[in-house]
């Protein structure tokens, strides 16, 4: 795909209308004639990102300025098919005819710059990577489930802590239970009235004690059920009214569409009907178990007062050991449900497993691509030029993760959250603070046990999903052989972190490159020996297009096209667009570039004069 062809309305550049040609396109012309705010209109036409955020707003800022209230349009080809790109300042996107690939574009100030922040490296690099949109794709729906089920993890882990305190009353009700029987049997041997109503009262306890655990496991249904149906009623409310079709726009494509939408509405509804079903039935069986619970305790109760009648104290007796069994039972019955939450646990722990194995998966995947990248631009463009790509490099957003976990803990938190970030995975400090392993933690990062424990205290109140899913994000380095030595790009002067960066874009073959003044900062040799070899050496058909002052781009890299711009002061127009032998572009080449044509002059004069 290529940019067949450039229109604005409106604005500095208002009535511009020019078309380019596949391969190298050139834009010439004095200073103040829109070179650069042609450049800027394209890439916000085609909502081409910046490669820092600083650079996205000063882009966005000129386009803005430069078109006012006017509009700019963009015709791409691909063989015979061809896409109209459109935007307005008032418009949130483009407004396309049809699926298009965005190009590269640097700025003047991109190619200076890009190579010193760490997520414009990667940036860099990524610009070379396919298949970015399914990798986002993947990890953003591999994250949304490592973060669901970690919070079903934390919710039943709290569950299991509630049963498991409970339970653990049943050896101390067991111990009142047994001190309790020699008692009730010296009650049961004084009257066989008395043991008669001891046996019925016993009858009764067990009947009150299956009364109390039928009563407790209703309950827990209706309270889930009840909150599935709350959700989903919310669900049923926020039902979307799709608008009517405009008479306007021509048959209503969406037929199909609005029959699937009523149906899901009306499955939901129905689904809602037969829970309200299910809600009500168990509240009535719930009334219901009350209600023979209530009639068997009353019963109870009047037995109770009929033995202690036959024997002082054998009521209160009586009414302890039903007390006790009763408890004891309803714990007993919470025991099968606390093995049920054990293995509901492991499970959502095992797919939460699954889950992470595959985010680590995909994160792997893409560190292959940028790998590979790096390796294969390190090839072609070595020894001057280096490119190393390293693994989850970046831990920056991982540690301010961990501090706003650890912030309010009374811990040195910006410490901590610095030395857990680069000693440890999300992954694994999420693990151990669900565990408790503190062991793990002090082991690698060398802190001490005590401050682990309660650091680790702290990160489990808080959102452990966001915190396992933290993308800690690779890192590139950018290097450029100087002497015998080789240097990181922050070393470098502005004009050799261009040597690195131009060469690395200039790599892009199959997609439009855009670049604004590239010579700037970079002597005339790097010009001939790198810059124009490179652009000599591009596939055929790739198209690029360069704004510059430089003459020996258009004419030493072999321009197909050469557009050359002008300006009244008031605005910028196109003066001449054609081939780079056409005598006029000629003649523009000569006059405003670099000098003029007594400059041109000069230096014919110097080199005839000089072996060189």
């Amino acid at each position: 795909m290529r940019i067949e062809r450039i229109q604005v309305e409106e604005g500095f550049l208002e009535g511009l209308d020019v078309s380019f040609a596949p391969g190298l396109n050139v834009i010439i012309g004095e200073r103040g004639t829109g070179k650069t705010s042609l450049i800027e209109l394209v890439r916000f036409c085609l909502a081409v990102p910046g490669f820092t955020p600083e650079a996205a707003q000063r882009s966005r800022d000129h386009a803005l300025s430069v078109l006012g209230s006017g509009q700019v349009t963009v015709t791409l080809a691909n063989g015979e098919q061809r896409v109209r790109v459109t935007r307005t300042t008032s418009d949130n996107a483009p407004r396309a005819s049809g699926p298009y690939s965005r190009p590269i574009v640097f700025s003047q100030t991109e190619i200076e710059t890009v190579g010193l922040g760490a997520q414009s490296r990667i940036r860099l690099i990524d610009s070379f990577v396919g298949h970015q949109k399914d990798i986002r794709t993947n990890e953003s729906e591999a994250s949304a489930e490592v973060r669901s089920l970690t919070a079903d993890a934390d919710a039943q882990r709290r569950e299991i802590d509630e049963l498991a305190r409970m339970v653990d009353e049943i050896p101390a009700l067991d111990k009142q239970i047994a001190e309790l029987i020699p008692q009730e049997q010296r009650v049961a041997r004084i009257s066989a009235d008395a043991k008669d109503k001891k046996t019925q009262l016993d009858a009764l306890s067990a009947q009150i004690a299956a009364s109390a655990v039928s009563v407790s496991a209703l309950e827990r249904f209706h309270q889930s059920v009840s909150k599935w149906q709350s959700s989903l009623a919310s669900l049923a409310y926020a039902q979307p009214v799709p608008e009517p079709w405009p008479d306007s726009a021509g048959p209503d494509p969406l037929g199909r569409c609005r029959v699937r939408v009523e149906r899901a509405a009306d499955h939901l509804n129905k689904a809602l009907h037969e829970l309200r079903h299910a809600v009500s039935d168990a509240e009535s069986l719930q009334r219901s178990s009350q209600h023979d619970k209530l009639s068997a305790e009353d019963r109870a109760r009047q037995l109770r007062k009929e033995i202690e009648g036959l024997q002082h104290g054998a009521g209160a007796i009586a009414r302890q050991g039903q007390q006790l069994r009763e408890r004891k039972a309803q714990l007993t019955s919470l025991q099968r449900v606390l093995a049920d939450r054990r293995k509901t646990l492991q499970s959502s722990l095992s797919q939460r497993d699954a889950a992470l194995d595959r985010l680590d998966s995909v994160r792997e995947q893409r560190f292959d691509l940028r790998n590979a990248v790096a390796k294969e631009l390190t090839t072609t463009l070595g020894p001057l030029i280096n490119v190393q790509v390293y693994r989850a490099g970046q831990s920056e957003a991982f540690a301010a993760a961990i501090a706003d976990a650890l912030r309010g803990s009374g811990l040195r938190y910006n410490e901590l959250s610095t030395t857990f970030a680069t000693n440890v995975s999300p992954r694994e400090l999420v693990e151990a603070a669900e565990t408790n392993d503190f062991d793990l933690i002090a082991d690698a990062t060398g802190i001490r046990r005590d401050r682990v424990a309660r650091a680790l205290a702290q990160l489990r109140e808080s959102d452990l999903g966001a915190l396992g899913t933290v993308p800690v994000e690779d890192s590139v380095a950018l290097r450029l052989l100087d002497g015998a030595d080789y240097k990181g790009i922050a070393d470098l002067s502005t004009g050799q972190r261009c040597t690195v960066v131009l060469p690395l874009v200039l790599r892009h073959t199959d997609r439009i490159l855009i670049v604004d003044q590239p010579e700037d900062h970079i002597d005339n040799a790097f010009i001939a020996d790198t810059l124009i070899v490179s652009l000599l050496a591009r596939q055929t058909g790739t198209q690029i297009i360069f704004s510059t002052h430089n003459p020996n781009i258009p004419v030493l890299g072999n321009a197909d096209r050469v557009v050359q711009l002008g300006s009244d002061g008031k605005r910028g127009f196109p003066v001449r667009a054609s081939r780079l032998d056409d005598p006029e572009i000629v003649n523009a080449i000569k006059t405003i570039m670099e000098g003029g044509e007594d400059a041109f002059k000069k230096r014919v004069t110097f080199y005839a004069g000089h072996d060189v």
